[in-house]
């Protein structure tokens, strides 16, 4: 079972939803209809997922930055809505 390490240094289960919904989310912000932010998220996560589930704990900006690294290769668009969020809501660069 591979725990998250969050920001603020609570932990939680890992939850691959969550990375999906992430990304279906980002999505939407960048104008895809919810079926190809659905197909995104598929696409997008495995490999990610894959990662998370072979590690005993990880945190969640590296899960964030995997997923914005593959997001820059397949959805440009799609990783600068996650960033522009995150520096919006979360203070984040």
């Amino acid at each position: 079972m591979t725990v998250v390490v969050k920001r603020d240094g609570k932990k939680e289960v890992f939850d691959e939803r969550k990375i999906r919904r992430s990304i279906e989310a980002a999505a939407r912000d960048a104008h895809l209809s919810n079926e190809n932010a659905r197909v995104l998220a598929v696409d997008a996560s495995p490999n990610v997922i894959e990662y998370a589930r072979n590690e005993e704990q990880i945190r969640t900006s590296t899960i964030r930055e995997s997923l914005l690294n593959r997001l820059d290769t397949c959805a440009p668009h799609v990783s600068r809505a996650w960033r522009d969020f995150d520096r919006r809501n979360k203070g984040l660069s």
